[in-house]
């Protein structure tokens, strides 16, 4: 059988190999086998398998589930052809919807290949182990595994690793106790004043840390101390007072930091964040719907459109829950509702801008089809904004993308942010001008925004008479 032959024996094969797949599909893959390319052996099987699925689920192609795909896959390579398939030859069918199914495969690989026997990590502990804490700080450990009320608030329990912080500097704590005792200094098992002092001078005097981590060691003993209720009024203000100055003198101690910080207002401004918005979204496009990547990028695209246009503290934004702190109107788009946790006052916005919930809906649809968007929003109705499941990002993780973008921390990116939108009025308008689009009468009805502390420039109509249309 010659090469001609054997391809148009592929070619004709498929047609009956694939009874079930679009017409349009199998043509596609007839015409890359007639251009001389290569199909993998599963990939008709798979294809066919898929849509013979939605076919006894009465879907079409666009409404594929997580279900479906679960169901296709009966193995990690079943799976992979299927959606190398999807890409090449039907790559209007959404991935997204597979997502959880490629990390099940995922999380099956490493467990199977990747096991390591583990090793015993040789401990750097400097603080005592807490048998050896005074009694009344042993009896709040368990504090900090459950959901505590000792002052009426309530504390919520720690994350692992952040448990495992505040044990270490509550032992260093106690090191610097016996340490001060040895030498014939008596400090109290109470927090005190003293006690704090009696640290201080220890990290001082043999650990030679910096001010930045003095300051961290007291906020983990804050948290230790409260949640184990033994704090009272005098020494909650000693402590709040030490972390302040700590903190202030580790600022003033950094000039690396005010060279950044002025080197980083010459070439930042609101549209290089904006920019970057769109562009993480627009990348997205071009990658599978189902990877983590397109999933990052859309993520990394909402989350700094919102920085814009809200100010919101990254704290709040991480707790986001979509129905709840953000809410999707048919008209006016995604409206905010957020009560910051650090004031607990409700901000002062209402719809936000249009460019800014075109990026949610893409972040919450992924590449599934526009017109899915509503049934999408019944799924995720409750969920976290940014992960879509009830997981919450840790604390670190707007930063880090911030600081990889703009090369500067990311706790500073907020309030230059804030900074840019209060004083520098062009920037502002700009930003607003690209975010609202082209139409300014539809802007007007759905947005009233704030870009100065200053009541007289609230309404945003004076804004627009400045703002040249968009061509």
């Amino acid at each position: 059988m010659t090469q001609t032959q054997d391809i148009k024996k592929q070619v004709d094969g498929l047609a009956q190999r694939m009874p079930y797949a679009p017409r349009p599909v199998v043509k596609r893959m007839q015409d890359h086998l007639r251009d001389g390319g290569t199909i993998a052996r599963g990939t008709a099987v798979a294809l066919n398998e898929f849509y013979g699925l939605l076919a006894q689920a009465g879907l079409a192609p666009g409404q594929v589930t997580e279900q479906i795909y679960r169901d296709a896959a009966r193995s990690r390579t079943r799976f992979r052809y299927l959606i190398a398939g999807l890409r090449k030859f039907a790559p209007k069918v959404p991935l997204a919807p597979s997502i959880s199914v490629k990390q099940s495969w995922d999380r099956w690989l490493n467990e199977t290949y990747n096991k390591k026997e583990p090793i015993a990590e040789l401990t750097r502990r400097i603080g005592l182990p807490p048998e050896d804490w005074p009694a009344s700080w042993q009896a709040g450990l368990p504090a900090l595994d459950r959901s505590v009320r000792p002052y009426g608030d309530r504390l919520r329990p720690l994350a692992e690793r952040t448990k495992r912080k505040v044990i270490s500097a509550v032992g260093l704590i106690a090191r610097a106790r016996r340490w001060a005792m040895d030498r014939g200094v008596h400090v109290s098992d109470q927090p005190s004043e003293e006690l704090f002092e009696a640290f201080l001078h220890y990290l001082e005097e043999e650990r030679n840390v910096s001010y930045g981590t003095a300051r961290d060691y007291l906020e983990s003993a804050l948290m230790f101390f409260l949640r184990a209720g033994l704090l009272d009024d005098e020494s909650f203000g000693v402590l709040c007072h030490l972390i302040s100055m700590l903190h202030a003198e580790a600022n003033d101690r950094d000039p690396s930091k005010w060279a950044r910080l002025t080197e980083f207002r010459k070439r930042f401004t609101l549209a290089d964040v904006l920019h970057l918005a769109m562009a993480a979204s627009e990348t997205a496009n071009d990658l599978a719907g189902n990877s983590a990547e397109a999933f990052n990028f859309r993520q990394k695209g909402m989350i700094y459109a919102l920085l814009v246009n809200t100010g919101d503290r990254q704290g709040d934004l991480r707790e986001y829950r979509i129905g709840d702190h953000l809410v999707r109107d048919d008209e006016l788009g995604w409206c905010h509702g957020i009560r910051q946790n650090k004031t607990k006052r409700k901000k002062e916005i209402d719809a936000l801008w249009p460019g800014t919930s075109e990026l949610i809906d893409q972040h919450i649809l992924g590449d599934r089809p526009e017109w899915m968007l509503k049934a999408r929003l019944a799924e995720v109705d409750g969920l976290n904004l940014l992960t879509l499941s009830d997981r919450t990002v840790n604390p670190g993780y707007i930063n880090r993308r911030l600081a990889t973008d703009f090369r500067i921390h990311g706790h500073l990116v907020r309030t230059l942010i804030a900074d840019l939108i209060r004083r520098a009025r062009p920037d502002a308008l700009w930003a607003l001008q690209q975010m609202l689009g082209h139409s300014n009468r539809f802007s007007q009805r759905v947005y009233r925004a704030d870009f100065d502390e200053s009541r007289s420039v609230q309404q945003i109509d004076a804004l627009y008479e400045k703002i040249d249309p968009i061509t």
